[in-house]
């Protein structure tokens, strides 16, 4: 049975292993593009040990405790949020950072862990999943994502309503109200969409000119106007099945090594290496959504599937924003872009999913 319990923990941690060495190189060759990014290899060593660490105390924790615990935690996230509002540093164009010495923060990434416990451990709670738990949920993940769409940061937003989606999908709340929250959700994005595109002076009086240009920012991949886009494209199309190699000078691409790190992977290794990358994430996509279907207790499904449908999303995203075919959100790719917060979020993430295993192997 050890045995068994080995080998489906290194079958989650064999690709993420894969993805972080993958991620060490591509910093290595980022400093042939430009030198901002020179001490980055640095700086991503050590939060993967950092990372690492956090994983595996997470993965030892009394998960009860952990739950108990999400109260507080969701409370202090949320200050967190606000006050990164007025505090935070502005990185282009968006107050998401607290800065402490030479390293950042974003506490929109790290709250991702704390938001998933709160809601599941009040889904724990709750022994009927009538309308007030639904009603609960909607106004606990109404608070962060409005904090952050005040940043801005329309990427994460969306990553919470996804985390939000897939607790619903998975908890006793009745489908019916996932399908009536659905269909509204369309049908105000469609109203909001149409009044962008065919009443842009109202959509500017109503919203503000900032949110319009922001929403032109994002809508930027229609044409490929960005030049962030512009470089990534050409970047992608002249690396051929082997790309440049690591100490090769390549295209300049805006935050090459979070936001297009999809595109900086291929012109570091080419279309062989990429196709590869997204065959480990549609690996570890499917090992979690098993997990899921393994799994027995109900708070813990709420959890793995919050989890997958977040990443499902992130994966899926940041690689179509790549290649031009879906807007810039400025998503990173997990496991794979520079970057503390998001790094250290997916490790609790994954510790979090490996303590759920463990668990769930205790009761077979």
């Amino acid at each position: 049975m050890k045995t068994k319990k080995r080998h489906e923990y290194l079958l989650f941690l064999l690709p993420i292993i894969v993805l972080l060495s993958l991620s060490l190189l591509n910093m290595e060759g980022a400093t042939y593009i430009s030198k901002l990014y020179s001490s980055n290899f640095e700086k991503q060593a050590l939060w993967i040990l950092i990372g690492s660490l956090v994983m595996f105390v997470i993965y030892k924790i009394d998960l009860s405790l952990l739950l108990k615990s999400s109260t507080i935690f969701y409370i202090l996230g949320c200050i967190s949020l606000v006050l990164v509002l007025f505090f935070g540093k502005n990185v282009n164009g968006a107050n998401s950072w607290f800065k402490v010495g030479q390293f950042s923060f974003q506490p929109s990434e790290l709250f991702k862990f704390f938001y998933i416990l709160f809601l599941a451990n009040i889904i724990g709670k709750d022994k009927k999943g009538g309308f007030k738990l639904f009603l609960k949920i909607l106004f606990y993940t109404f608070i962060p994502c409005m904090l952050i769409f005040l940043e801005p940061d329309t990427g994460v937003v969306l990553m919470y309503l996804l985390m939000m989606f897939g607790i619903l999908v998975a908890s006793k709340v009745k489908k019916r109200h996932i399908t009536f929250m659905f269909v509204t959700g369309i049908v105000l994005l469609s109203g909001f969409v149409a009044l962008y595109f065919l009443k842009s002076d109202l959509f500017i009086s109503l919203f503000g000119t900032s949110f319009f240009y922001r929403m032109d920012r994002l809508l930027s991949f229609k044409n490929a106007s960005s030049y962030q886009l512009s470089n990534a494209l050409i970047g992608i199309g002249a690396s051929g099945p082997f790309g440049f190699g690591l100490r090769h000078s390549k295209i300049y691409i805006p935050e090459v090594t979070t936001d297009f790190v999809f595109a900086l992977t291929i012109c570091n290794f080419g279309f062989i290496v990429g196709i590869f990358v997204v065959l480990i994430y549609t690996f570890i996509l499917y090992m979690l959504h098993r997990q899921i279907g393994k799994t027995k207790k109900q708070i813990h499904k709420c959890i793995l599937s919050s989890i997958f449908y977040m990443m499902l999303f992130q994966v899926g995203e940041h690689i179509l924003m790549n290649i031009g075919l879906t807007p810039i959100t400025g998503i990173t790719l997990p496991f794979l872009s520079y970057g503390g917060s998001s790094l250290l979020s997916y490790f609790m993430l994954f510790g979090l999913i490996l303590n759920i295993m463990s668990k769930e192997k205790r009761k077979i």
